[in-house]
């Protein structure tokens, strides 16, 4: 098992990180003798707990000025913990922001950083970084992403090499990285982070096109576009895009991915287009400028090719946290309910689809990660009056609830965290669902049957079950009916039948949860 394990931040110094450590009842046990390479910053050291057999082991590697504390002991959770209250340390978005960095001590020192606190959540931008130009980051990213990946068995690594050796030109382990999204994932930093192929994304680019994941396949004709990746032509000439409804994509899609693919395989073959001017080159011109560079958005198709070529930025972290909010291993849940929220970041977001498409940025907020269960409906309803044991798990069934019903329950809830909780506007609820790359639905840009399963891109879950969502104005949202993020409907305010789930949020008024629109059409 892993120990519990912090990355200070490389501004902290040892004298400070002593001087903490101290404060809290650890001394110095021992560290190392030989002297350092920076005067005063020792490269191993052991604290131990005055009373108990708590013990941290401290390493510094002086040329990244990474520093990392291992604990071990029967309690070396709750001292993790306490330590991660006074110590700044790295966490997701500070790791993602040094892996993206354009230093390369910066990338490397975010490549061990997440290679010692087994950064799972970094596993994408660590598997696109083994093309990095840079050897030593090439490399490293290499062996961090091995370690990542759990161990298979002696029988699993002869099958790796059996498919290697039957197609050297794809990469078996892009093939095998877990679940499609963090496929999809790792294509979109690619063309993020590369401005032309070579033969390590050429490998990706084979494996992505013969993907089982219809949206992989898609992604990776995009990839091949933007980094004129000539060696894959022949894959992706026979790369199949979705024919059916099954494969998730309605029959628009299926013609629009048709012709992308062709298109692609057009430009990259060097064969000629039609001539500037004329109808034809007119009608293709967004579709080329796709290719060649960021989508401009200016309507569904090419808020699509946005989509699909966009690598989720997971944003910055919220900053003081409202006083009904507790941040427990990780997540964020109501002080006295413990009902778990998620963070939606102050980032871009595109809404809404056709005439209504629009680029809006949240102020920044938390919401429910699922909708309200029965039992916690119920317990608050009952602790809003007087205390009464501890809210009902958050992971039933939603309760079905009529619009004045869920604003009761919201008040209820408001009453006992002591916070405004409220409903979510309809474009709170979008950005929500949606994420900021602009996705149909909230798991990607193709239906699926599993969709009521799948969180969104901020891990909010639950968006499309069976109940449509309430939202501020009378409003219902998402549900198994109406499934892309831009759905919803207006419920008459005198109607008190009709039935939806229901979802909280912290704070501020309905109009305070997304500003500065920016509509598609606009130039600025």
């Amino acid at each position: 098992m892993h120990s519990p394990t912090l990355v200070a931040r490389p501004e902290v110094s040892f004298e400070m990180l002593d001087r903490v450590l101290e404060a809290m009842g650890w001394f110095l046990q021992s560290e190392s003798q030989t002297p350092p390479l920076l005067p005063g910053e020792p490269e191993l050291a052991v604290y131990v707990h005055r009373g108990t057999d708590s013990a941290i082991h401290y390493t510094f590697n002086p040329v990244l000025r990474l520093r990392v504390l291992e604990f071990s002991g029967r309690n070396a959770v709750g001292e993790w913990a306490a330590v991660r209250k006074v110590v700044p340390v790295m966490e997701a978005p500070a790791l993602a922001a040094l892996l993206t960095s354009s230093e390369t001590r910066e990338v490397l020192l975010g490549l061990l950083a997440t290679e010692a606190l087994r950064e799972r959540a970094s596993l994408e931008r660590v598997a696109a970084l083994r093309f990095h130009p840079e050897f030593s980051v090439s490399r490293t990213a290499e062996r961090v992403l091995a370690s990542l990946v759990p161990d298979g068995t002696e029988e699993a690594f002869e099958q790796l090499k059996a498919e290697k050796a039957a197609h050297p030109d794809r990469s078996v382990l892009f093939a095998h990285l877990p679940g499609e999204e963090q496929r999809r994932q790792v294509l979109r930093w690619l063309i993020h982070d590369y401005a032309a192929s070579n033969p390590d994304i050429d490998a990706v680019l084979n494996s992505a096109l013969v993907d089982a994941d219809a949206e992989v396949r898609v992604t990776a004709v995009m990839a091949a576009a933007r980094l004129q990746a000539r060696a894959v032509l022949p894959a992706l000439r026979t790369a199949r895009m979705p024919t059916s409804t099954r494969e998730g994509a309605d029959p628009r899609d299926r013609q629009f991915y048709s012709n992308l693919r062709d298109l692609v395989a057009q430009v990259l073959s060097g064969r000629p287009l039609p001539p500037e001017g004329s109808s034809k080159r007119e009608r293709m011109a967004p579709l080329l400028r796709a290719l060649s560079g960021p989508a401009d958005v200016r309507d569904d198709p090419t808020l699509l090719l946005h989509a699909l070529t966009t690598p989720v930025d997971p944003g910055p972290r919220p900053g003081a946290l409202p006083e009904a909010l507790v941040e427990r291993e990780g997540t964020y849940r109501l002080r006295r309910s413990g009902l778990e929220a998620r963070w939606v970041p102050p980032v871009e977001h595109w809404l809404g689809t056709g005439p209504t498409l629009r680029r809006v940025t949240s102020a920044g907020y938390f919401v429910a990660r699922v909708p309200v269960s029965r039992a916690a409906a119920a317990w608050a309803l009952a602790a809003s009056q007087g205390p009464v044991g501890s809210a009902g798990p958050d992971a039933e069934e939603p309760l079905p609830c009529t619009r004045t019903e869920a604003e009761q329950v919201c008040s209820a809830l408001s009453r006992i965290e002591g916070v405004a909780l409220r409903l979510p506007s309809s474009e709170e609820w979008e950005m929500a669902a949606r994420g900021p790359d602009g996705r149909l639905f909230p798991w990607g840009n193709s239906m699926r049957d599993d969709g009521a399963s799948r969180a969104s891109p901020w891990g909010v879950e639950k968006l499309v079950a069976s109940l449509p969502q309430w939202a501020h104005g009378g409003l219902l949202c998402g549900g198994r009916e109406q499934p892309l993020c831009s759905s919803r409907r207006e419920v008459a305010s005198e109607d008190a039948v009709t039935i939806g789930a229901l979802r909280w949020m912290v704070g501020g008024s309905p109009s305070q949860g997304a500003v500065s629109p920016r509509e598609a059409n606009s130039n600025s």
